[in-house]
């Protein structure tokens, strides 16, 4: 393993996946590995998620000094079946962000595109997958952090429906969109540490059909994104037929729903820490200051989307749709406000989502799908299906 812990180090000196690897890889390196199905396997852990004697930051620089008393539950699935833990990896403030430039330990660069941008808020985990460093990472996603980030990295992203894996050891932002996620260059690395995390308790439900957006919810997609769109929409027409109509979504009306209902609970989550920067200091005033009605009013849009589409995906059915709508921007750039337009329906239907990278594209460019409740391996063997057929 000598040699693996310097091929990290000499990684993360030129992509700055991790937060202080000076600091966090000789604790990570002095922690011995069981034997079991992960045996082997190198796992990195967003800065978010509890570790026995890191400092838990969920990348607020006044948090590092609060050590982990003991690894999170998910965690400790992972070392009791062999996994090399990397922990720290490098995130958005508060987890609350866009580009994983983080104003207390600095900004992660992009492997598959350097001078652009990794996305948030698990920008980390994604580089550090991307990079080689690590065989998957476990992230949080609350609008597409997990997704987004996997898109622009041009790796595979997988988040979790709500309650497959406990959040217990993990940070909240916003406990109502919350869930955490996985991150692999394959489909079956995920299914590997899936089986780990959450053990099958009853089999995935078998996808028999799908619906495709209407063009009014693809305008202003980069041409390389409707290009990747319309090549998995005749692969997935080739696997499970015609697809079906998905209704109509008012993305952006949508996506700034979850962020007003993101500020108002950040206020509970975040709001007692000290040192935040000007810039979340000031997200979180504004969730204290929402008044109640607004929120309501947000709330009921959000329900009744969720209601929507639970019904759009059945039991049997996934949604495709673009990940991000261009590829990542550029390091020092805005970025774009519509970022979580698509990612966000899935924290809102609290269902499973799937981030299927084109093979080789450069840029990076990618696409989802959605599933029922319970479908994670399901999405991960179809995400597997359509690679082998791009």
């Amino acid at each position: 393993m000598t040699n693996v812990w310097g091929r990290i180090a000499s990684l993360n000196d030129a992509f700055h996946f991790c937060e202080d690897f000076s600091t966090s890889g000789p604790i990570d390196r002095a922690q011995s590995a069981g034997s079991g199905a992960l045996f082997g396997q190198t796992i990195g852990l967003k800065s978010n998620i509890r570790v026995a004697g890191q400092a838990w930051t969920a990348g607020i620089g006044n948090r590092s000094a609060v050590l982990g008393a003991e690894d999170a539950p998910l965690v400790a699935r992972l070392r009791a079946e062999g996994a090399t833990i990397i922990s720290r990896l490098a995130m958005d403030e508060g987890a609350l962000g866009a580009a994983t430039d983080n104003p207390h330990f600095g900004r992660c660069d992009n492997p598959a595109w350097p001078g652009h941008s990794v996305g948030g808020s698990s920008g980390g985990p994604a580089a550090a997958v991307a990079a080689v460093a690590v065989d998957a990472a476990v992230g949080s996603d609350t609008m597409g952090s997990v997704r987004i980030p996997a898109a622009f990295c041009g790796v595979f992203g997988l988040k979790f429906g709500r309650d497959t894996v406990g959040m217990a050891g993990v940070v909240p932002l916003a406990p109502s969109l919350d869930a955490l996620g996985l991150l692999a260059r394959e489909p079956t690395t995920l299914a590997s540490v899936l089986d780990v995390l959450a053990p099958e308790a009853t089999p995935a439900p078998k996808i028999t059909g799908w619906c495709a957006a209407e063009d009014a919810m693809l305008v202003g997609c980069h041409p390389k994104v409707a290009e990747f769109m319309a090549e998995c929409h005749g692969a997935l027409r080739a696997v499970l037929g015609p697809p079906g109509e998905l209704p109509f979504f008012e993305l952006a009306g949508l996506r700034g729903d979850a962020f007003l209902l993101t500020e108002v609970e950040a206020v509970d989550s975040l709001g007692r820490e000290a040192g935040l920067s000007p810039g979340l200091a000031r997200l979180i005033d504004y969730g204290r200051r929402v008044h109640a009605e607004k929120l309501a009013a947000a709330n009921a849009r959000l329900v009744a989307a969720r209601e929507m589409l639970t019904a759009a995906l059945g039991t049997a059915r996934v949604i495709l749709l673009p990940t991000v709508a261009e590829p990542a921007f550029a390091h020092d750039s805005r970025p774009p406000v519509g970022q979580a337009n698509y990612t966000v329906l899935a924290n809102i239907a609290g269902c499973p989502a799937i981030a299927i990278p084109k093979p080789g594209a450069v840029p990076p460019v990618s696409v989802q799908l959605l599933g029922p409740r319970g479908s994670e391996r399901s999405l991960i063997a179809l995400a597997e299906t359509l690679s082998s057929q791009l």
